[in-house]
């Protein structure tokens, strides 16, 4: 399906400060109401896309993010006002409007400026999953196609562990010249990519970061590699 047979290349911010996301556009991303979806903050735009985390833990996570919200019965959503207020979005304004994959980018619309259809939009691309919540099943983490595809890792990918801090966990592909760098210190635990899309987390790092069978883990997309943190 076309992306413009989806929605307008704009949507209007209500006096609630909320904006109508069109439902062909919910359905083609499997979007259904009541869905909570979390905001991130890129450069001149920002980011819209559906939580993956079980609902005993929506409501926690909701409490510590102020950019979470969720979508009414009409396909409505409150866009936070913080947001608004870093792009200099009013109420009744215009505002731009971009599906990539299956993230949703608003950005101001500016009539003298280059807009977001005028920009390259690759940077942004590294960024839609900056932060995805994963919970531990097995001792695993089910990997989706949009980490799997930005970090080029395929079935069978060997891949190393690496330690930053006392909290965080780093996986990267396979180097041999590769043992430390920087602040991160080389664990000696590597594992493959299943056949399933499942990262199997070493028993030695699970201990050490004190992670439990369905536990939730915060994983983030940066450059080459992918970080993993608890949420406590």
């Amino acid at each position: 399906m076309e992306e413009k047979e989806l929605f307008k290349d704009y949507l209007i911010i209500d006096n609630m400060g909320r904006v109508k996301i069109p439902s062909l556009l919910l359905k083609h991303i499997n979007i259904y109401p009541f869905t909570a979806m979390e905001f991130f903050d890129y450069k001149d735009y920002f980011v819209m896309e559906q939580i993956e985390v079980p609902q005993v833990y929506l409501k926690k996570k909701m409490k510590l993010n102020k950019l979470i919200r969720t979508i009414d019965n009409w396909g409505y959503i409150i866009i936070p006002k913080t947001l608004r207020e870093i792009h200099n979005m009013n109420l009744y304004e215009k505002i731009g409007v971009k599906l990539i994959n299956k993230s949703i980018i608003f950005y101001k619309i500016r009539k003298q400026n280059k807009t977001l259809d005028q920009t390259p939009m690759e940077p942004i691309e590294h960024q839609l999953n900056k932060l995805l919540l994963l919970e531990v099943k097995g001792w695993k983490i089910k990997l989706n196609n949009f980490l799997l595809e930005a970090l080029d890792w395929k079935v069978n990918t060997q891949l190393q562990f690496f330690i930053k801090g006392q909290d965080t966990l780093i996986a990267k592909k396979h180097d041999y010249k590769f043992f430390t760098e920087g602040n991160l210190s080389f664990t000696g635990q590597s594992r493959v990519v299943s056949k399933d899309k499942y990262l199997n987390i070493p028993k030695k790092l699970r201990d050490y970061l004190n992670i439990n069978n369905m536990d939730i883990l915060e994983v983030k997309l940066m450059d080459d590699r992918l970080v993993i943190k608890k949420v406590n």
